[in-house]
C-alpha cells in the first residue's frame, strides 16, 4: 500500500503536465479575392495569383502542420452588381477557375459574402455543386426564409475540434433574404462552442455589426472579416481578436494558434508586441540618441514628459505581463505572394486553361490591371503606392 500511495503524487503530476502540453493549430485564409486569378498588374511588384497561393500553402504544410484553409467571402466578383453581357459571362468563367483551383489547393470552408451573389443565386448554387468544399452561412436564406447553406462546420485538426461559423451583414438582393447577423449568431453560437475547442467566425461584416458583436461577449476565439478594406496588422484591441484580410488575393494570412488551457481566452500576441514596440520607440526618441541615459533624471523638471515616460513604461510592463501570463494565443503572419514564390504547375494549368477558354469565346483579354487604371496599395495604409 505504501508503494501505491507513494506513486499517486507522481502519477498526478504527470497527468497535470500532459494536460498543460501546448497544442498548435495553423489556419490560413484569404478574403476579398474579388475574382482575381493572377498576380496584379503592377510591373514593379506584381502580387497574388492562385498558383502562388498554392505554393505558399504547400510551404506552410511542409513545416509539419495540417493546415486549415478558409475563405471568408467576396471570392468571385469585385462588385455586388455586374454589368450585363460579356463582362458577366467572363466573370462567371473566372469564378469557375477559382473554384477548380480551390478544389486542388484544398479549402475547408467558404462563407459567401455580398459580392459573391453578383451573378445571381443560381450561379452561387452552381459553384457550390462544383466545389469539393462546403459553403457555410448562418443567416443567408432564400426569399422564403429557408437556409441555403449549412450554418457551420466542425473540423478536427490534430485532435483539436474547430467550429467555423459563416455570417454576413445585411445586403440587398432580389433572390435572397439576409437575416439579422447578430440574431442568427445568438441562436447557434453556444451550440457550436459546445462541440469545439476553438470557435472561428468568418464574417462579411459592416463595421457597426462587428462593433456590436464585440460588445456581446460571445465565446468566439477568432474573427476573420471580409468587406473591410484595410488589412489588419494585428487582431486589434477589442475582446475577440479580429482580422481583415482584404487585398484581392495578394497576401495569404497565417494564424498560428497555441492552446494551453481550452477554458481560457485567446490573446493576439502580435498586438501586445506592437504595443511594446511603439512605446519603446517613443522612449528611444526621448533619449535623444543616448541609450544609457536616465530618462527620469533627464526630464526631472518637465512634469509633462515625466508623465509620458510613466505612460510608456506602464504600457510596456502591462503588455509584457500579458504575454508572460498567456494561456492561449494567436500569432498572425502575412505572406506576400510575390515573384519569389514559384507558381504551382497544376494550379497554373487550371488558370491558363480557363483563360484560354475565355479567349476563344470573347477574344484576347487585357492583362491584369489593364482594364482600367488601378491604384495599388500594397502596404494597406489606404494611400495608393503610385
Amino acid at each position: 500500500m505504501r508503494t501505491i500511495f507513494w506513486l499517486i503524487p507522481i502519477l498526478l503530476s504527470q497527468l497535470v503536465f500532459a494536460e498543460a502540453v501546448a497544442k498548435n493549430i495553423r489556419i490560413v485564409s484569404t478574403t476579398n479575392v474579388h475574382g482575381e486569378t493572377d498576380p496584379c498588374g503592377w510591373k514593379k511588384k506584381p502580387l497574388g495569383g492562385l498558383a502562388r497561393k498554392a505554393t505558399a500553402i504547400d510551404n506552410l504544410r511542409s513545416e509539419g502542420f495540417n493546415v486549415l484553409i478558409l475563405d471568408a467571402g467576396n471570392l468571385f466578383f469585385k462588385k455586388e452588381v455586374l454589368s450585363p453581357g460579356t463582362p458577366t459571362e467572363i466573370g462567371k468563367m473566372t469564378a469557375e477557375i477559382i473554384v477548380n483551383s480551390f478544389n486542388k489547393i484544398g479549402c475547408h470552408a467558404f462563407s459567401p459574402g455580398s459580392k459573391d451573389f453578383a451573378a445571381g443565386l443560381q450561379f452561387v448554387q452552381k459553384m457550390q455543386m462544383l466545389a469539393s468544399f462546403p459553403f457555410i452561412s448562418a443567416n443567408i436564406q432564400d426569399i422564403n426564409g429557408n437556409r441555403l447553406f449549412d450554418p457551420y462546420t466542425i473540423i478536427d485538426i490534430h485532435g483539436v475540434s474547430i467550429g467555423i461559423i459563416g455570417l454576413a451583414s445585411n445586403f440587398n438582393h432580389s433572390e435572397i433574404f439576409v437575416k439579422d447577423p447578430i440574431e442568427s449568431l445568438n441562436e447557434l453560437v453556444n451550440e457550436v462552442k459546445s462541440q469545439s475547442q476553438i470557435l472561428v467566425l468568418m464574417f462579411d461584416s459592416e463595421e457597426s455589426d462587428h462593433t456590436k458583436l464585440q460588445s456581446l461577449g460571445y465565446p468566439i476565439d477568432l474573427i476573420i472579416r471580409s468587406k473591410a478594406k484595410t488589412r489588419s496588422q494585428d487582431g486589434g484591441n477589442k475582446g475577440i481578436p479580429a482580422y481583415s484580410c482584404g487585398d484581392r488575393g495578394k497576401y495569404l494570412y497565417q494564424f498560428d494558434i497555441t492552446i494551453l488551457d481550452p477554458n481560457k481566452k485567446f490573446i493576439d500576441i502580435v498586438h501586445y508586441e506592437n504595443q511594446i514596440s511603439r512605446a519603446e520607440k517613443q522612449l528611444s526618441k526621448m533619449r535623444q540618441g543616448n541609450l544609457m541615459i536616465d530618462l527620469k533624471n533627464l526630464y526631472k523638471d518637465d512634469q509633462q514628459s515625466l508623465r509620458k515616460i510613466e505612460t510608456y513604461e506602464s504600457q510596456i510592463n502591462k503588455a509584457n505581463n500579458t504575454i508572460r501570463g498567456k494561456q492561449n494565443f494567436i500569432r498572425m503572419k502575412k505572406h506576400e505572394l510575390g515573384k519569389t514564390i514559384i507558381d504551382r504547375p497544376d494550379i497554373l494549368d487550371i488558370v491558363q486553361n480557363g483563360k484560354s477558354k475565355i479567349e476563344k469565346l470573347f477574344g484576347p483579354q487585357p492583362p491584369p490591371g489593364k482594364h482600367k487604371h488601378i491604384h495599388h496599395d500594397h502596404d494597406g495604409d489606404g494611400i495608393p503606392d503610385h
